[in-house]
């Protein structure tokens, strides 16, 4: 117990006293707080009249062309044109005198943006250079036509105006009764959590295999493995890493939050709402899976770096443990996406050690779970970091003194091997 805490100890206070630890901690805080202190800044500055300078100047307003092929009156499909094109829009109707290739012809050579050309109520051409991926002026126009088909149609059939507008005002109403979860109200912060999720054991893990990896190849490993047990050195170390980087999140989450808080009247961002709305059980097992993901993937990302020669080997032989990591990390995005959250494959996947941190956060955040599901989870990780740590306790003492190439999977199980007659 002295060796590990001793371990323990040199690993925790080595990461805090890190210069680059440090300063990158601060670097985000002061991200965080310009980024949510933008807004009051901005507010202050139109209270104080300050004219800031402009950068891209006024936006000019999209040209818009409109040809009428149909039966439609003129009168009739300009006013309900201008009416929806009216904002940020410069509406030009086009008579008879210019033909359908003329006018794709201008819209070409950049004279119109886009330009219509109305058949019937039931038929338009649209004519676009180029389709942006945002591009609405389309759907808008279908719309129109649609409403001033209904319009003309029950015009025709000898219904009054007003009863025409309470067909078309006409609202139904829904009374939406949750007795799970709402996705709609979740997905923000659960997407926020997953991406912080992603990053942080990333960066984590990689700090793990690079100390280990460091040590080997300075040499200083074989002294190390002959001052105190293999098992205290990879627990001292990963749990060291651990506080040190748990704390290094705390700090930024809290620093965070208290600057959302300073400006929660002039933010107005639903992601960032969301986020730091979350309920405080969300937190809770957020900060959890977090500490349960660390231990899972630090044991193997250390095991890594004992068994590299260089550090410039470690890239390769972590690649394995990295695409597990990206598959776990796609599956939950693509899940919450995709409505699999309550899927068997998300289900299963859920109590699987290496994806588990991920997969039941977003079922608990996004699906239905029942708390025994949770539980046998997070029982199932917790057995696997205690298995983890003993057999990367193994490999560590036996990879120690291997140097040369990059060991093959049938070498880890020689390593294995050894490890065992080396007791």
């Amino acid at each position: 117990m002295k060796q590990f805490l001793t371990v323990f100890k040199f690993e925790l206070m080595g990461h805090l006293k890190n210069k680059v630890l440090i300063g990158l901690t601060l670097a985000i805080v002061l991200v965080f707080g310009v980024m949510l202190s933008y807004p009051r800044l901005t507010a202050y500055l139109d209270k104080s009249d300050i004219e800031l300078p402009s950068i891209s100047g006024e936006e000019e307003a999209s040209k818009v062309a409109l040809k009428n092929n149909s039966e439609i009156p003129d009168e009739i499909l300009l006013q309900t044109f201008e009416a929806a094109f009216a904002e940020d829009y410069e509406l030009t109707a086009i008579g008879d005198n210019v033909s359908d290739k003329e006018l794709e012809s201008q819209v070409k050579a950049g004279d119109y943006d886009t330009a219509f050309i109305i058949e019937s109520t039931k038929t338009y051409k649209y004519i676009v250079d180029t389709v942006g991926m945002y591009d609405v002026e389309s759907s808008m126009a279908s719309q129109l036509l649609l409403n001033l088909h209904r319009n003309l149609t029950m015009a025709g059939a000898g219904m009054s105006e007003e009863q025409i507008l309470d067909v078309l005002d006409s609202n139904i109403d829904c009374e939406t009764i949750v007795t799970g979860k709402d996705q709609t109200e979740s997905f923000g912060y659960t997407y926020a959590i997953i991406m912080i999720l992603y990053m942080v054991l990333i960066y984590y893990g990689q700090f793990v295999a690079n100390g280990v990896a460091t040590e080997k190849s300075s040499r200083a490993m074989e002294v190390l493995i002959t001052s105190a047990k293999p098992i205290n050195l990879m627990f001292g170390k990963v749990l060291g890493a651990g506080c040190a980087g748990l704390l290094q999140i705390v700090a930024i989450i809290f620093s965070a939050y208290g600057f959302y808080k300073l400006n929660e009247d002039v933010v107005e961002n639903e992601m960032l709402e969301s986020l730091f709305g979350m309920p405080l059980e969300v937190a809770l097992y957020s900060v959890l899976f977090f500490v349960l993901g660390f231990f899972i993937y630090a044991f193997l990302y250390g095991a890594a770096g004992s068994l590299t020669t260089r550090i410039e080997d470690l890239g390769t032989i972590s690649m394995p443990i990295m695409l597990v990591y990206m598959a776990a990390f796609m599956l939950a995005i693509f899940g919450m996406t995709g409505d699999m959250v309550d899927g068997t494959l998300f289900k299963v996947c859920s109590f699987l050690p290496t994806f588990a941190p991920m997969i039941m956060l977003v079922r608990i955040c996004m699906g239905s779970v029942a708390v025994w599901e949770v539980a046998l989870s997070i029982a199932i990780q917790i057995i696997s970091i205690i298995a983890l740590g003993f057999l990367c306790a193994k490999i560590y003492r036996a990879g120690v003194l291997m140097y040369g190439n990059t060991p093959k999977v049938k070498d880890i199980f020689k390593i294995l091997k050894n490890a065992e007659t080396m007791k």
